[in-house]
């Protein structure tokens, strides 16, 4: 083999050496490459939402849980019951209320001796007498049913109620006093508290009434 021919094989296993190393070259840089990032969703954050979105719902769940409607029904202010009102015989004639008004005795009138008065200042001319009671019936109608009826007298009658003891006041007591008069017994059953009076029907104070003397 001459040299010529030496030359031209040298050249040729160049060049067959340049292009195998070019496509080496290549292969490896595709073989290489990072991968190109998954378009997915990544599982960890989705488990994450997930789980938020799970407890937002519950705590939304739990709070429409416990609103309720609730319907108030106004029953009104509580009113108190108290006892029955009773009547106080005033004269022979006329009555008053024992929880709101209270029977004048004005002796020395001929024109109007009885009337139903609402304050005690409308009483108190020269011997008026204030009544607020005929009967135990109306201490209770005051709220007192233990109570007496019990006629204060400390005057003398004049005119047809001369030789009489007058009332000058009757009211409700716990007990009536040593010169007090019960009034509102029952004359046929003698019920009087003091043993040793006799119940009567009154002539002067309470007229168609009854008392203790």
């Amino acid at each position: 083999m001459n040299r010529f021919s030496i030359g031209v094989l040298a050249a040729m296993a160049t060049l067959a050496f340049g292009c195998s190393g070019t496509d080496s070259s290549g292969l490896l840089l595709g073989d290489s490459a990072p991968p190109t990032e998954d378009s997915g969703t990544n599982p960890t954050e989705d488990a994450a939402a997930q789980q938020d979105a799970t407890a937002t719902e519950d705590a939304t769940t739990g709070e429409d849980a416990h609103v309720q409607d609730a319907t108030v029904v106004d029953t009104g202010p509580d009113v108190p019951v108290g006892p029955a009102d009773s009547k106080i015989q005033c004269g022979p004639s006329i009555t008053c209320s024992a929880q709101k008004e209270i029977c004048c005795w004005h002796q020395s009138s001929t024109i109007k001796p009885y009337e139903c008065v609402t304050n005690v200042n409308d009483c108190a001319g020269t011997y008026d007498a204030p009544m607020t009671c005929s009967t135990q019936d109306n201490c209770a109608s005051q709220g007192n049913p233990n109570y007496l009826c019990c006629a204060t007298s400390n005057n003398w009658g004049w005119g047809t109620c001369s030789n009489y003891t007058i009332a000058s006041s009757v009211t409700c007591k716990a007990a009536c006093d040593w010169s007090d008069y019960e009034v509102g017994c029952s004359v046929q059953k003698q019920n009087c508290t003091d043993s040793f009076q006799t119940c009567v029907t009154s002539k002067c104070t309470f007229p168609g009434a009854t008392m203790c003397y």
